[in-house]
């Protein structure tokens, strides 16, 4: 996987990914986030209205609820791909796809940050996919 010509950008051992400070619960084995919903000014006038939802409950498979669980800051990105082959084998492959696709899904939502702590750094520095507007 280190190896691969079609794999580019940041070494996964240096990238450790970190929940977000959301509720969450578990459901039938799958972990369930709970988070407020970001409303655009119209979205808010129509719901002000209508009414509805102010929070989004959104679970996650198990392939996701692995990711999240082990999201803890602690564990990098490639114990995290070796850990989901050994764990769903066929179903994560290309793991960096299925996995990356899932953990950048996440990020935009604002539901994980990335610290970025290249070998020998003392520090991580924090990666800033996208701000989530309130």
């Amino acid at each position: 996987m280190m190896d691969s010509p079609r794999r580019k950008g940041p070494d996964p051992r240096w990238i450790y990914p970190i929940r977000a400070d959301v509720k969450c619960s578990h459901r039938d084995g799958i972990v369930v986030l709970e988070y407020p919903k970001s409303f655009s000014p119209l979205e808010r006038k129509l719901h002000g209205i209508l009414g509805g939802p102010t929070k989004i409950k959104r679970p996650l498979d198990d392939i996701g609820t692995l990711l999240w669980e082990m999201a803890d800051g602690g564990t990098n990105l490639l114990e995290i791909y070796l850990r989901q082959q050994e764990e769903f084998h066929e179903r994560v492959e290309p793991v960096d796809k299925v996995v990356g696709g899932l953990l950048e899904t996440l990020l935009t939502l604002g539901l994980m940050e990335l610290d970025y702590k290249p070998e020998g750094e003392k520090r991580a520095k924090r990666i800033v996919v996208r701000e989530v507007e309130e």
